[in-house]
């Protein structure tokens, strides 16, 4: 016996997604590096797509909604945005240290001056994505995925960014 027929296009679909999570990742990693300079200011960055993904799991098992192709189209837009603001946060503790700040306080201005575009970006990217979440149950997995990401991960990005980023450059500080 053997499946086939929409089994199998299914499984091609979820694998041609899943191959192009990967790219993305390599990708994103790359432009990182080049935009940074460094991997170890790439990986801080990174380090953000595993919280925003684990968000959705935490938000879609919770709500009991189950994990379909359009919620993987999402989890893979939720990369881009959730790096976007990422950079925000690492950009601006670059420009704080070049402008010769200690690390604490480049770090501590960094996130703080950089909470309002990211709060006001997060709402309305959720604000849109409501119409499209509620209407339909077909779109309700991408629609939910990104919000799901944006709201945990964007709350809890805004200490975990800097924390990392201090304990990774800290010895450099000395």
């Amino acid at each position: 016996w053997k499946t086939g027929g929409v089994n199998e296009e299914n499984q091609k679909s979820v694998n041609s997604i899943f191959q192009a999570m990967i790219i993305a990742f390599i990708l994103i990693t790359a432009t990182m590096v080049l935009q940074f300079g460094s991997f170890r200011k790439a990986f801080i960055v990174l380090l953000k797509i595993p919280l925003a993904i684990s968000g959705v799991f935490i938000v879609f098992a919770l709500t009991q909604t189950p994990l379909s192709f359009p919620t993987l189209i999402g989890i893979l837009a939720l990369f881009g945005i959730t790096v976007y603001h990422s950079m925000l946060i690492i950009d601006k503790i670059n420009k704080n240290l070049k402008a010769k700040m200690k690390l604490k306080h480049a770090i501590a201005d960094g996130a703080a001056s950089r909470v309002e575009p990211i709060l006001f970006g997060t709402i309305t990217t959720v604000v849109g994505l409501i119409p499209i979440t509620l209407s339909d149950p077909l779109w309700r997995g991408l629609g939910g995925a990104i919000i799901a990401g944006l709201l945990f991960s964007g709350l809890l990005m805004l200490l975990f960014i800097p924390v990392v980023y201090y304990k990774v450059y800290e010895k450099e500080e000395a």
